[in-house]
């Protein structure tokens, strides 16, 4: 029987990602008898996929026999370093909905006492968080840290979407491009990006950095 080494050919997955695009999640993973994912996805042009029913769908397109979930395991074992040694993106389905650090610190708060809060919030756009981490990786693009690299392969995918023009100052909903108009920071950096009140150029916190760096040698 085919097993998981058995998938070498990039196209297949594609070809199982055009399906799963096709018939539309819960008909796919009927089809290939898969649940649905618990803590690995697949983000391929924007979007996220079960990457396990993935990985079982592609093996049918290779090899004319498509595997079951009970055929073979998941888990960044096997499924996630797969899909990485084909060139895909893999991360943990929690960091697909929300970042697990604030995006914003107060300086200052009370504590203890309850309060009822008011607030107008921007959305944020959850394809557009997977777009600018598709195009433009995890790592920080500021300092370069990325968190799967230093803390362990349990924060794959933490980091912060930081958007050049602010939605802030947007007043209405607008399209959002990815590439020209999203960066990755890690936590530390956005802060400073924003210090202030402040909407810093990243080139600025870069330079910041290096004269820091510099300045400690």
């Amino acid at each position: 029987m085919a097993g998981l080494a058995s998938l070498t050919d990039r196209r297949a997955v594609l070809a199982a990602i055009e399906e799963y695009d096709r018939l539309g999640r819960d008909t796919f993973l009927a089809h290939y008898r898969f649940g649905r994912a618990k803590w690995w996805y697949l983000v391929h042009s924007g979007k996220q996929y079960d990457s396990k029913a993935i990985i079982g769908a592609a093996i049918g397109f290779q090899t004319g026999r498509a595997l079951t979930t009970d055929d073979f395991s998941g888990g960044e074992a096997s499924v996630v370093r797969k899909l990485h040694s084909l060139g895909f993106r893999v991360l943990r389905r929690e960091m697909s909905e929300k970042t697990a650090l604030p995006e914003e610190v107060p300086e200052t708060f009370p504590e203890g006492m309850r309060v009822t809060v008011t607030v107008n919030r921007a959305e944020r756009s959850l394809a557009a968080r997977l777009g600018c981490i598709e195009i433009h990786g995890t790592n920080c693009v500021v300092c370069g840290m990325d968190f799967e690299h230093r803390y362990g392969s349990d924060f794959a995918g933490l980091i912060h979407v930081h958007h050049l023009k602010p939605l802030g100052i947007v007043r209405q909903a607008a399209e959002v491009n990815p590439r020209e108009e999203l960066r990755p920071v890690c936590p530390n950096c956005h802060a400073a990006i924003h210090y202030g009140g402040m909407n810093r150029a990243i080139e600025e916190v870069q330079e910041s950095l290096r004269q820091s760096r510099g300045a400690t040698l």
